[in-house]
């Protein structure tokens, strides 16, 4: 009997061991933030399958180059779940410039930093943060997202330099850009209004402002405000870029009359080479071809 209880008792110590036993937990990561709206954090990057180590790093804004990821090292992960540091990169040796290519990246935790013994922010950082509180830094956030198509977020910005300074140089060109990316005419054409009655001279203002009616249809706005422009404009560039919004448009429309008067512009700006004058052989050659 005495046996019995004690092969019972051995029994349950293996059993109550073997429940206690750790299980390893499984990392993995969601690659659901895009770059910008990881502005000043520790982020790591996808990797291919054959890829055994992640590449890590911090997420800032250079106010001259755009958004910047500098590689701080790189890690894989151990049997129980863990960050284990592989290689650590010293500050700016590896650096990139990030664009609307990106892929989407995934935001380290407090708990993972720690595992990868960096700090919550970088020593370095002290020299790239600046205040981002007037007119002009939140003006050129707003330019640097436009570039990258974050319209959306670039208004965030945009607006709150719009209530400091509502005429502070290129801000209401980018609200406008901002506003006719996110398909908000009306707002860009507010805007630009304004803009243009303060700074009537300012030829780049003239491009969002006629694309802004152009897309609600408002021909005879849109026709007048791009001639205002293409007339004040000394770029040849920005003359051909209303023109050629225009042509394709009347393109469009069927109107050859219009047509042949827009494309007027363009062949006394563009080079023979150029893009719009591409543009312009293959309308014209469809154009003919659907006689």
């Amino acid at each position: 009997m005495k046996k019995l209880v004690l092969l019972f008792i051995t029994f349950n110590i293996l059993s109550n061991s073997s429940a206690q036993t750790i299980v390893p937990k499984t990392t993995t990561f969601k690659f659901e933030t895009i770059y910008y709206d990881a502005i000043y954090k520790w982020v790591v990057f996808p990797k291919s399958q054959a890829d055994t180590s992640y590449v890590y790093g911090f997420l800032y804004l250079d106010m001259q180059a755009g958004f910047t990821f500098n590689q701080e090292g790189t890690f894989h992960i151990d049997e129980l779940g863990k960050l284990v540091s592989s290689v650590k990169v010293p500050f700016n040796t590896i650096s990139k410039r990030l664009s609307n290519t990106t892929s989407n990246v995934a935001v380290l935790t407090a708990v993972q930093l720690k595992e990868l013994g960096v700090p919550g922010v970088p020593l370095w950082l002290k020299n790239y943060k600046k205040p981002i509180d007037d007119a002009e830094s939140l003006t050129k956030i707003g330019q640097q997202l436009n570039k990258v198509g974050g319209n959306k977020k670039a208004l965030e910005f945009l607006l709150k330099a719009y209530k400091k300074t509502p005429h502070h140089k290129g801000l209401e060109y980018e609200l406008g850009y901002a506003y006719n990316a996110l398909g908000q005419y009306e707002k860009a054409i507010e805007i630009l209004n304004a803009a243009t009655t303060f700074d009537p001279k300012n030829a780049l203002l003239y491009k969002e402002f006629g694309y802004a009616y152009l897309n609600l249809h408002k021909l005879v706005e849109a026709e007048a405000i791009y001639k205002r422009g293409v007339t004040i404009a000394t770029d040849k560039e920005l003359k051909n870029e209303m023109a050629i919004n225009m042509i394709n448009y009347y393109y469009i429309q069927k109107s050859k009359d219009k047509f042949e008067e827009w494309k007027a512009i363009i062949k006394e700006n563009a080079s023979p080479d150029s893009q719009y004058i591409k543009y312009i052989e293959h309308f014209e050659k469809e154009w003919n071809t659907k006689k």
